[in-house]
Protein backbone atom coordinates (compact mmCIF):
# COMPACT_ATOMS: atom_id res chain seq x y z
CA UNK A 1 0.00 0.00 0.00
CA UNK A 2 1.48 3.37 -0.90
CA UNK A 3 2.03 6.18 1.50
CA UNK A 4 -0.72 8.16 -0.71
CA UNK A 5 -3.36 5.47 0.01
CA UNK A 6 -2.65 4.78 3.57
CA UNK A 7 -3.30 8.68 3.95
CA UNK A 8 -6.16 9.00 1.82
CA UNK A 9 -7.69 5.84 4.11
CA UNK A 10 -6.37 8.05 7.53
CA UNK A 11 -8.36 11.48 5.77
CA UNK A 12 -11.64 9.08 5.17
CA UNK A 13 -11.74 7.96 8.43
CA UNK A 14 -11.28 10.92 10.08
CA UNK A 15 -14.03 12.52 8.07
CA UNK A 16 -16.63 10.08 9.19
CA UNK A 17 -15.79 10.56 12.40
CA UNK A 18 -15.49 14.20 12.91
CA UNK A 19 -17.96 15.65 9.99
CA UNK A 20 -18.42 19.41 8.85
CA UNK A 21 -20.99 20.98 10.90
CA UNK A 22 -21.11 23.75 9.09
CA UNK A 23 -22.90 22.13 5.92
CA UNK A 24 -25.46 25.32 4.93
CA UNK A 25 -27.49 22.48 2.68
CA UNK A 26 -28.56 23.13 -1.25
CA UNK A 27 -30.98 25.53 -0.57
CA UNK A 28 -27.58 28.03 -0.56
CA UNK A 29 -26.80 29.58 -3.74
CA UNK A 30 -23.19 28.62 -5.14
CA UNK A 31 -22.40 32.42 -4.30
CA UNK A 32 -22.05 31.39 -0.98
CA UNK A 33 -18.79 29.43 -1.40
CA UNK A 34 -17.26 32.71 -2.97
CA UNK A 35 -18.73 35.14 -0.33
CA UNK A 36 -17.66 32.90 2.79
CA UNK A 37 -14.38 33.75 2.55
CA UNK A 38 -13.16 30.45 3.26
CA UNK A 39 -10.59 30.42 0.43
CA UNK A 40 -9.70 32.41 -2.45
CA UNK A 41 -9.11 30.90 -6.08
CA UNK A 42 -7.35 32.39 -9.03
CA UNK A 43 -7.32 31.27 -12.98
CA UNK A 44 -4.65 32.87 -14.86
CA UNK A 45 -2.32 31.77 -17.92
CA UNK A 46 1.19 32.40 -18.13
CA UNK A 47 3.75 33.88 -21.00
CA UNK A 48 7.41 32.82 -20.61
CA UNK A 49 9.36 36.50 -20.80
CA UNK A 50 12.72 35.49 -19.66
CA UNK A 51 15.16 32.20 -19.82
CA UNK A 52 18.16 31.66 -18.52
CA UNK A 53 20.21 28.23 -18.82
CA UNK A 54 22.07 26.88 -15.71
CA UNK A 55 21.90 27.62 -12.12
CA UNK A 56 21.20 31.18 -11.49
CA UNK A 57 21.57 33.47 -7.86
CA UNK A 58 17.69 33.46 -7.72
CA UNK A 59 17.98 29.60 -7.83
CA UNK A 60 20.08 28.99 -4.99
CA UNK A 61 17.51 28.24 -2.66
CA UNK A 62 16.08 25.15 -4.90
CA UNK A 63 16.45 22.07 -3.47
CA UNK A 64 17.69 20.54 -6.10
CA UNK A 65 20.43 21.52 -8.36
CA UNK A 66 18.38 24.27 -11.18
CA UNK A 67 19.10 23.50 -14.70
CA UNK A 68 16.90 26.39 -16.21
CA UNK A 69 15.50 29.91 -14.56
CA UNK A 70 11.99 31.19 -16.20
CA UNK A 71 10.39 34.49 -15.54
CA UNK A 72 6.59 34.18 -16.57
CA UNK A 73 4.21 37.36 -16.44
CA UNK A 74 0.27 36.57 -15.63
CA UNK A 75 -2.68 37.15 -17.06
CA UNK A 76 -6.69 37.04 -16.72
CA UNK A 77 -8.24 35.35 -18.98
CA UNK A 78 -12.18 35.31 -20.16
CA UNK A 79 -14.62 32.37 -20.45
CA UNK A 80 -17.46 32.17 -22.50
CA UNK A 81 -20.26 31.92 -20.25
CA UNK A 82 -22.18 29.57 -22.44
CA UNK A 83 -20.14 26.97 -22.58
CA UNK A 84 -17.23 27.85 -20.26
CA UNK A 85 -14.54 28.19 -23.74
CA UNK A 86 -11.55 30.57 -23.41
CA UNK A 87 -12.03 33.72 -25.41
CA UNK A 88 -9.62 36.04 -24.57
CA UNK A 89 -6.49 34.63 -22.79
CA UNK A 90 -4.21 37.93 -22.52
CA UNK A 91 -6.93 40.77 -20.77
CA UNK A 92 -4.66 42.01 -17.67
CA UNK A 93 -1.54 41.06 -15.98
CA UNK A 94 -2.39 39.52 -12.41
CA UNK A 95 1.39 39.16 -11.23
CA UNK A 96 4.38 37.18 -12.61
CA UNK A 97 7.09 34.05 -10.79
CA UNK A 98 10.39 33.17 -11.23
CA UNK A 99 10.66 29.15 -11.71
CA UNK A 100 13.56 27.15 -10.89
CA UNK A 101 13.44 23.78 -13.23
CA UNK A 102 15.32 21.13 -13.12
CA UNK A 103 16.60 18.71 -15.76
CA UNK A 104 14.37 16.86 -18.32
CA UNK A 105 14.89 13.55 -18.19
CA UNK A 106 13.13 10.49 -19.71
CA UNK A 107 11.12 8.79 -16.98
CA UNK A 108 11.50 11.48 -14.58
CA UNK A 109 9.63 14.11 -13.13
CA UNK A 110 10.99 18.05 -13.87
CA UNK A 111 11.58 19.67 -10.23
CA UNK A 112 10.49 22.91 -9.61
CA UNK A 113 10.95 25.26 -7.48
CA UNK A 114 8.80 29.60 -7.65
CA UNK A 115 8.58 32.65 -5.84
CA UNK A 116 5.91 34.75 -7.59
CA UNK A 117 2.82 37.14 -6.38
CA UNK A 118 -0.92 37.11 -7.65
CA UNK A 119 -3.28 39.96 -7.01
CA UNK A 120 -0.27 41.29 -4.87
CA UNK A 121 -0.23 38.24 -2.80
CA UNK A 122 3.65 36.80 -2.22
CA UNK A 123 4.06 32.79 -2.22
CA UNK A 124 6.75 30.39 -2.89
CA UNK A 125 6.00 26.66 -4.09
CA UNK A 126 7.60 23.37 -4.12
CA UNK A 127 6.56 20.53 -6.80
CA UNK A 128 7.08 18.76 -10.33
CA UNK A 129 5.64 18.76 -13.44
CA UNK A 130 5.22 15.68 -15.20
CA UNK A 131 5.03 14.79 -18.99
CA UNK A 132 0.97 14.12 -20.25
CA UNK A 133 0.47 11.10 -21.80
CA UNK A 134 -1.49 13.37 -24.45
CA UNK A 135 0.66 15.21 -26.64
CA UNK A 136 -0.45 17.94 -29.38
CA UNK A 137 -0.38 16.71 -32.41
CA UNK A 138 2.85 19.00 -33.07
CA UNK A 139 6.45 17.92 -32.48
CA UNK A 140 7.17 21.72 -31.06
CA UNK A 141 5.90 21.98 -27.94
CA UNK A 142 5.06 19.01 -25.00
CA UNK A 143 2.49 18.90 -22.68
CA UNK A 144 2.82 18.59 -18.51
CA UNK A 145 0.66 18.88 -16.09
CA UNK A 146 2.16 20.61 -12.62
CA UNK A 147 1.71 21.19 -8.94
CA UNK A 148 3.33 23.09 -6.26
CA UNK A 149 2.21 23.03 -2.70
CA UNK A 150 2.58 26.86 -1.43
CA UNK A 151 4.32 28.84 1.86
CA UNK A 152 5.43 32.32 2.18
CA UNK A 153 1.67 33.09 2.11
CA UNK A 154 0.41 36.77 3.33
CA UNK A 155 -0.68 36.66 6.74
CA UNK A 156 -4.00 35.21 7.09
CA UNK A 157 -3.72 32.38 5.17
CA UNK A 158 -2.74 29.18 6.03
CA UNK A 159 -1.80 27.52 2.76
CA UNK A 160 -2.97 27.08 -0.66
CA UNK A 161 -1.25 24.69 -3.63
CA UNK A 162 -1.03 25.59 -7.60
CA UNK A 163 -2.01 23.10 -10.08
CA UNK A 164 -1.20 23.74 -14.09
CA UNK A 165 -2.21 22.49 -17.76
CA UNK A 166 1.16 23.29 -19.48
CA UNK A 167 2.39 23.34 -23.00
CA UNK A 168 6.04 24.30 -23.06
CA UNK A 169 7.05 25.20 -26.48
CA UNK A 170 11.05 23.60 -27.15
CA UNK A 171 13.18 26.27 -26.90
CA UNK A 172 16.08 26.23 -29.73
CA UNK A 173 19.41 28.25 -29.67
CA UNK A 174 17.93 30.74 -32.11
CA UNK A 175 14.49 31.12 -30.17
CA UNK A 176 13.73 34.05 -28.16
CA UNK A 177 12.62 33.32 -24.28
CA UNK A 178 9.18 34.59 -25.54
CA UNK A 179 8.80 31.84 -28.33
CA UNK A 180 5.53 29.92 -28.74
CA UNK A 181 4.15 27.97 -31.03
CA UNK A 182 1.27 30.02 -33.34
CA UNK A 183 -2.52 28.66 -32.62
CA UNK A 184 -1.53 27.24 -28.77
CA UNK A 185 -1.43 28.63 -25.54
CA UNK A 186 2.00 28.83 -24.05
CA UNK A 187 2.76 28.35 -21.36
CA UNK A 188 0.48 26.97 -19.03
CA UNK A 189 -3.77 27.50 -17.52
CA UNK A 190 -2.79 27.71 -13.57
CA UNK A 191 -5.33 27.12 -11.02
CA UNK A 192 -4.50 28.44 -7.41
CA UNK A 193 -5.90 27.96 -4.42
CA UNK A 194 -5.33 29.58 -1.23
CA UNK A 195 -6.88 28.93 2.10
CA UNK A 196 -8.00 31.73 4.71
CA UNK A 197 -7.27 31.03 8.34
CA UNK A 198 -10.52 29.93 10.32
CA UNK A 199 -9.49 33.36 12.51
CA UNK A 200 -9.44 35.80 9.46
CA UNK A 201 -13.15 34.78 8.35
CA UNK A 202 -14.95 34.06 11.70
CA UNK A 203 -14.83 30.29 11.79
CA UNK A 204 -13.47 28.09 14.21
CA UNK A 205 -12.47 24.45 14.49
CA UNK A 206 -15.19 21.80 14.80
Amino acid sequence: MSRQTKMLGVLLGWAMLHPYCGYAGPADSHGQEVRAGAEEIYVFRTTRTQHTSGATPACAAAPFPSANEDFYALWSIELRSSDSRVVNTHKRMVGGFTACLSQLSQGHPVQMYATGTVAAIPWSGIGECVVANSQPPIRTAIAFNCRLDLSGLSEGYSGGFLVSSTLAPFLGKDQPATAHVPGYLSTSVVTLRLWRKLSAVGGKAN
